[in-house]
């Protein structure tokens, strides 16, 4: 007779997502931190290949094009690998684009395994772009059919992006709040020296419009004649149809106003810079956030549910209203004048980090949800209130 613990090592938790860097930042260290399961990645095999070799038992390549909003060649892949596993597996679906590719994928399918989605951010659907809001509308019905009869649990990063989703989705099951997908604090460089004198600003993001790059790039121009010095770390993002274009980076390298540094490692390099800039439109939750803050750095960023809701208990964080370049430039004065040394506050920073939002807290909570999904505790609910 299998035991339970037998059981879970034959049954396989997938997770899928439309990109394989979304299955290594982050849910890498999940999936690293919850030992009585298996997981399988699902995903376009790419640049990642080797994290996800090294951090998933089993890959299957998911052959989609990122760069169309509805890949139908993608979506027929995904059935016949759907097909092919075990219907009491759980599929664990990251971002709303992979929910949807995959609700399609498995709308006609007999076999029943338990889904979940994570919506890591309403994303391009829910922007104010134009076509996003005309897409949305027209979605609508066949949007609210699809979450709801594919998923049997929804969970967010903060209430906002719940209560929204689910007025327009009409969702029927459960959903909770998992507040981010946490952090590896141990590969973070600490910051050691603070200064008030030449400090340097950096806004790490992928490049897309709705980060908020523009207008950061206003922001250094705006304060060319101060002794604060700008960068910008990241890269193009071709699958997302809001990212810049590859003559907007070459503005970007061509600017006198900041410094461009492409990609960069995050966890060995934030402690080189000062200030963290966020001036994002919309976010699940910041993870950078997270990462600056236990860094030790100062934080500026757009008041928005997935900055605010976060960062809000933390100190060395400070919000601006609209992205209004004014009230950035406004802070980063009163920063610049205040003499303030923030060195105290970062410890206690890393404290509430390390109690809350680490990977090994998120990887406990995901693994209760697993739990309760294959009836081995009567119920969930979210430590994260």
């Amino acid at each position: 007779m299998l035991t339970i613990l037998t059981l879970k090592m034959l049954l396989m938790i997938v997770y899928l997502a439309h990109w394989d860097w979304i299955l290594t930042q982050s849910r890498k260290d999940i999936v690293s931190n919850i030992k009585d399961s298996k997981f399988m990645a699902v995903c376009p095999i790419d640049v990642n290949k080797s994290e996800i070799e090294n951090y998933y038992e089993k890959t299957i390549n998911w052959e989609i094009n990122r760069n169309k909003i509805l890949d139908l060649s993608g979506i027929r892949n995904l059935q016949k690998i759907i097909k092919s596993l075990n219907s009491d597996d759980i599929f664990h679906v990251f971002t709303l684009k992979s929910g949807l590719l995959f609700a399609f994928a498995n709308h006609f399918k007999n076999k029943k395994t338990k889904n979940i989605l994570t919506v890591t951010g309403l994303g391009y659907l829910f922007s104010n772009n134009f076509k996003a809001k005309f897409l949305k509308l027209i979605l609508s019905f066949l949007i609210k059919n699809l979450i709801n009869k594919n998923f049997d649990f929804l969970m967010f990063q903060n209430s906002e992006d719940q209560k929204t989703f689910i007025n327009y989705s009409k969702y029927q099951g459960e959903s909770y709040i998992i507040p981010t997908s946490g952090i590896k604090t141990k590969e973070i460089e600490i910051k050691k020296e603070y200064q008030n004198e030449n400090l340097k600003v950096i806004m790490a993001t992928r490049l897309i419009n709705d980060k908020g790059v523009f207008e950061y790039l206003e922001l250094a121009k705006l304060m060319k004649d101060s002794s604060f010095e700008f960068y910008l770390a990241g890269d193009l993002d071709e699958g997302n149809p809001d990212s810049l274009s590859n003559d907007d980076l070459d503005k970007i390298r061509n600017n006198n106003f900041i410094n461009y540094l492409g990609p960069i490692d995050v966890n060995k390099q934030l402690c080189n810079y000062d200030i963290n800039i966020v001036m994002s439109r919309y976010e699940g939750s910041s993870r950078i956030l997270l990462e600056s803050l236990y860094t030790g750095l100062i934080c500026l960023s757009n008041n928005i549910p997935g900055t605010t809701g976060l960062s809000s208990k933390f100190s060395n964080s400070f919000f601006v209203e609209g992205n209004n370049i004014q009230e950035f430039k406004k802070y980063l004065d009163e920063i610049a004048n205040s003499n303030i040394f923030f060195e105290a506050n970062a410890n206690l920073n890393r404290e509430l980090i390390n109690q809350n939002y680490t990977s090994e807290k998120i990887a406990a909570a995901y693994s209760k949800i697993y739990q309760y999904l294959r009836q081995e505790i009567e119920s969930y609910k979210s430590e994260f209130i």
